[in-house]
């Protein structure tokens, strides 16, 4: 039977009326009452239990009412549906009576639909079943707005505000059947629900205060639902916060092992900062030294996330230095905007090593016999595990005069030798490589010591010839002429000048020197005798003999190196067998012609005297070291000849000289007045030219007056003793020689001249 069919309402109205009249139903007392609510606008379908109790028992009629007033029925008896004409002007009920339990769909709710719905159910045989619905139709309110403190209405955004502000927002929500709850949502967080009326009707409110946090950051949503049969009524506001960022890492991308750089390899390095608002600023610190070699930082808007790379080239002192990665958002103020992350950098590389000295004293000095420490300085990363120490470019092997000890960082010499001077280097290695270090000098410093020469004669110096690091400063003499006391000098050189010697030099001398130079005194002085005899000047050369001026003269050229010179005279013995020394004088200097030259030439001149056959006069050339051994001259026959007195020679002799001299002062006397002036103008006669002869011994003659001179000659003494006083060795001339007397030779009041060096060298005048 379809139930959907439309009869004819009047009879089954009329029946339905005076009987709802006769059988009121109150709900609670006649049936359960359940709740049910629909949103205004759409259906809610009502439901009524119209099965039998019994199989044999059936349904009769079924009424559905609303606040008691019959809006639809069906008799099943007639198979007759009716619906109330004032209720379903539209046709928006519909029953499907076919299922069980029965369903009476309300289609197009309005507001007044809201009543208590209940179905009445008649059986044949069991008892009238009541079933009652209390329908609520839900109006859904208006969408919410917002009003800020100031009571302004704020649509989409507000702000901006810090992290710790409080934001004051009013939701309003207009509408709405039951009255709606309004509630406060950041993102999907609850944060208010303390809504209230508003003094406004028909209006409910919501004022917020929220201190404002990262939590709360996100979007604030104001809901407003008042059924559960539809979602809230949402409005979304954009609360602008400025946030600093709340993370920011440092990891490496490339270039690492283990996050461990190695010196001179790149390095990439990412950085990222979260949940900064607006994006941060990121830039790079290493020991707070500002990084601008880095690239564009990049910002995610979906992940808030800010990333920027650097390449870096990390050098030694990186090792342990600080990176640091700071997130900054520029709005805000650097102290409350500012996040970073700092790692500690871990470089490696080979070891870098430098060798020092460990002690008192300089670097590079040590005294013979000191220790001597060096150190093998490392900066190393991972650390090094071997040492290993050269010296003069050749690896120091264990053994011999290094010890035992040569593997270490410290190299320790307990007694240094000069076998130990030179040039000192460490290497040290770790995985990462190798490292030589430089290398520094070491000198070893001795005291003086003497070598095989020691003391050295050169000229007229004394040379003290030691071996010494560093050289001596400081040089004790201790000299003794033969025959004389000792003499201490101290130099600051190695050259002691003789001439600092006092007394006579005219033999052997003995002398030792010790030499100091601030490291310790030398243990054994050099010591040696020198003979002098090397330091007289050479026999004349050439030298000529002449009789002037009523004696014989000896002229001879200067020789170098002589100070004053000497003649002397040599007779033979009444044996015959051997020259004595006659007598000795000095020499000086006087003007002539140079033979040799044939021009002016300063010739050194000495009267003989009287000289007889068979005398010899001899020349030597001396100084303060003594003299030459004699150039000896012979008188020729002519020149003695030249040399013999007259007839009258005898007159001269005492006792007739005294009378002769009696008569002619007589004489005189008596013709003075006229023979002294005619003499007077008579003219002189010129002195005859004088004859010059000389004699040149070989060398068998000269060889055996010499060993006379030294062994068979009595009456010589020595030149200190035996010189006598002359002039300097100035360029002035020899005073002039007056030729009307006879130069007297004084043999036995002459003195040694002083030590004078002649710098004037002539020819030989032969």
């Amino acid at each position: 039977m379809d139930h959907r069919m439309r009869v004819n309402p009047a009879p089954v109205y009329l029946f339905l009326l005076i009987y709802t009249c006769a059988h009121a139903f109150i709900p609670g007392a006649d049936g359960p009452v359940s709740s049910q609510e629909a949103l205004e606008g759409d259906s809610t379908t009502l439901l009524c239990d119209s099965t039998p109790d019994t199989s044999n028992d059936e349904l009769m009629l079924l009424v559905w009412y609303r606040n008691n007033a019959p809006i639809y029925s069906f008799d099943a008896r007639i198979g007759a549906e009716w619906s109330n004409p004032h209720f379903n002007t539209t046709g928006r009920l519909v029953a499907d009576l076919n299922q069980q339990p029965t369903v009476l769909t309300i289609h197009h709710l309005r507001a007044d639909d809201q009543a208590l719905f209940h179905c009445r159910v008649d059986f044949a045989l069991s008892q009238t079943r009541n079933l009652g619905v209390n329908l609520t139709v839900v109006e859904l309110p208006f969408e919410p707005f917002f009003m800020d403190e100031l009571h302004n209405k704020v649509d989409k955004k507000i702000g901006p505000y810090h992290e710790g502000d409080t934001l004051v927002l009013t939701c309003l929500v207009i509408g709405g059947r039951p009255p709606p709850r309004i509630s406060w949502y950041s993102g999907e967080t609850l944060v208010d629900a303390s809504d209230c009326d508003s003094e406004t009707p028909d209006i409910r409110e919501n004022e917020l205060y929220l201190p404002l946090t990262r939590e709360n950051a996100a979007a604030l949503s104001c809901r407003a639902s008042n059924t559960r049969l539809a979602p809230p009524v949402i409005a979304t506001l954009e609360v602008e916060l400025y946030l600093p960022a709340y993370n920011v890492s440092i990891h490496f991308v490339e270039g690492t092992v283990d996050e461990t750089l190695q010196v001179g390899k790149p390095a990439l390095i990412h950085c990222q900062a979260y949940g900064s608002h607006p994006p941060p600023d990121l830039s790079w610190w290493l020991d707070h030294r500002h990084l601008t070699q880095h690239s564009n930082q990049t910002w995610n808007n979906k992940t808030k996330a800010a990333t920027s790379q650097l390449m870096l080239i990390p050098s030694v002192v990186d090792n342990g230095a600080t990176l640091a990665c700071v997130a900054t958002n520029t709005i805000m103020e650097r102290s409350r905007g500012s996040k970073a992350d700092v790692i500690t950098l871990n470089v490696t590389y080979s070891p870098i090593v430098e060798v020092s000295r460990i002690g008192d004293g300089r670097l590079n000095e040590v005294v013979e016999l000191d220790s001597l420490h060096l150190e093998c300085e490392v900066r190393a990363n991972p650390p090094v595990d071997r040492f290993m120490w050269y010296f003069n470019d050749s690896r120091i092997i264990a053994g011999s005069i290094w010890g035992d000890e040569v593997t270490s960082h410290k190299l320790y010499i307990e007694e240094a030798t000069r076998q130990h001077a030179g040039r000192y280097s460490c290497a040290a290695s770790n995985n990462v490589g190798e490292t030589r270090a430089e290398h520094i000098s070491i000198t070893v410093f001795y005291p003086p010591e003497c070598t095989e020469r020691g003391i050295v004669l050169v000229k007229e110096t004394l040379h003290c010839r030691v071996r010494a690091l560093p050289a001596p400063d400081t040089f004790f003499w201790h000299v003794q002429p033969s025959g004389f006391d000792v003499q201490h000098l101290t130099t600051g050189s190695a050259i002691l000048p003789l001439s600092q010697i006092t007394g006579p030099l005219s033999g052997s001398l003995k002398a030792s020197c010790e030499a100091g130079n601030g490291v310790a005194s030398q243990e054994k002085p050099c010591e040696k005798t020198l003979s002098l005899e090397s330091l007289r000047p050479q026999q004349p050369q050439q030298c000529d003999m002449a009789y002037e001026y009523g004696e014989f003269q000896m002229r001879c050229m200067p020789v170098e190196n002589a100070t004053y010179y000497e003649v002397s005279v040599w007779r033979m013995s009444t044996t015959n067998t051997s020259l004595i020394l006659e007598r000795r004088g000095s020499m000086g200097f006087g003007s002539g012609q140079a033979m040799a030259q044939g021009g002016a030439a300063w010739l050194v001149r000495g009267g003989l005297g009287k000289l007889k056959f068979g005398d010899e006069a001899g020349a030597s050339a001396c100084n303060r070291y003594g003299c030459s051994r004699a150039l000896l001259l012979r008188p020729t026959e002519n020149l003695l000849h030249a040399a013999s007195p007259p007839w009258w020679h005898f007159l001269l002799e005492k006792d007739v000289g005294i009378s002769l001299g009696a008569v002619v002062l007589v004489a005189v006397f008596l013709i003075s007045t006229t023979l002294a002036v005619r003499l007077a103008r008579r003219p002189r006669s010129k002195a005859p030219a004088p004859v010059i002869q000389v004699l040149q011994l070989d060398e068998v003659a000269r060889d055996y007056l010499d060993n006379i001179g030294e062994h068979k000659v009595h009456a010589s003494c020595s030149l200190r003793s035996c010189s006598s006083a002359y002039s300097d060795n100035s360029t002035e001339s020899a005073p002039p020689v007056d030729r009307r007397r006879k130069p007297r030779a004084l043999w036995d009041q002459w003195e040694p001249p002083p030590d004078v060096t002649l710098t004037l060298h002539r020819e030989s005048a032969v």
